[in-house]
């Protein structure tokens, strides 16, 4: 796993080429640069060592991004019920069969300036039928931006545009879900400004296929 890096070419902003080194521990490609970076915000178990057998620099609290993740986990939580609250209040009798009903309040994020780093945003949906809301077919309209669900606390496989886990999701009525659109910075050989989308099938006739779009501003402002 801890074998030689290979070099994965890629475009500068000056019209050369940026060297990009796959990260021996996921296989993504990454700006040589920011491979240390990476490898510590992605992978910070893994040990000082083995930054060494890497040839590559180990960035200063590199191991500390535990702190980070479960503030994150927390944030997540807190829109998830807040979601939950708002959505109940206009719940009607349940029944018993009948059609699911997707429903998400909003489904654009723009992130303003992003730096080369990793950012992420919690799109809330809820299933306002009687029948259960099935979710699947999940894909991203680029490697930079991948995404999952999470439903009743339970957090689906990652996709992106080329990982596509075979999954599927069920939402019961009047439940609220997450859809958790992550963007990496450092997936992209120049400093991106545009919008990405994460595309989302489901069995509610009306919303076979839904869109989620975000958009970034890479260069700086």
């Amino acid at each position: 796993m801890w074998g030689g890096l290979k070099h994965v070419p890629g475009r500068s902003q000056s019209g050369g080429t940026a060297v990009r080194k796959r990260c021996p521990e996921c296989g993504q490609p990454v700006k040589e640069g920011n491979l240390g970076e990476h490898v510590a915000r992605v992978h910070p178990s893994i040990p000082r060592r083995k930054y060494a057998e890497m040839k590559i620099r180990r960035p200063r609290g590199a191991g500390r991004g535990s702190t980070a993740w479960v503030a994150v986990a927390i944030v997540l939580a807190a829109v998830t019920i807040g979601a939950g609250l708002y959505f109940a209040t206009a719940r009607p009798p349940s029944g018993s069969g009948g059609p699911p009903a997707f429903y998400a309040p909003t489904k654009f994020y723009d992130f303003g300036h992003v730096g080369q780093v990793t950012v992420e945003h919690a799109f809330t949906f809820q299933n306002q039928g009687v029948g259960d809301l099935k979710v699947w077919g999940l894909t991203s309209s680029c490697d930079c931006t991948s995404a999952h669900v999470v439903i009743g606390g339970v957090e689906g496989p990652h996709f992106s545009m080329h990982e596509k886990p075979d999954w599927t999701g069920t939402v019961p009525p009047w439940t609220t879900a997450t859809l958790v659109v992550v963007y990496d910075a450092m997936q992209m050989p120049d400093l991106y400004a545009g919008e990405r989308s994460v595309y989302m099938r489901t069995n509610d006739g009306a919303n076979a296929e839904v869109t989620f779009i975000i958009q970034v501003h890479e260069p700086p402002p």
